[in-house]
């Protein structure tokens, strides 16, 4: 479930690294802010499932891993 505070990153290539936080939810949007603007984003652009996608937003950075590490070389 998104909440208030949540860091949502910007799946589309032209925008690596942007990063929007929200700052509530109404109906079907996400209301957040993107530096000094606000911005709605439809709840159904954002994902949580840490496919890759060209488009929407992730709630997870494209460098975390949604599968916990199997390498036991860090262990």
């Amino acid at each position: 479930m998104l909440e208030a505070g949540q860091v949502l990153h910007d799946n589309d290539p032209r925008y690596r690294g942007r990063k929007v936080a929200v700052l509530r939810v109404e109906g079907s949007f996400a209301i957040c802010t993107c530096g000094p603007r606000q911005v709605r984003v439809r709840l159904d652009r954002i994902f949580s499932d840490g496919e890759l996608r060209r488009s929407g937003y992730s709630t997870l950075s494209p460098n975390d891993s949604p599968r916990p590490a199997t390498n036991l070389a860090l262990l």
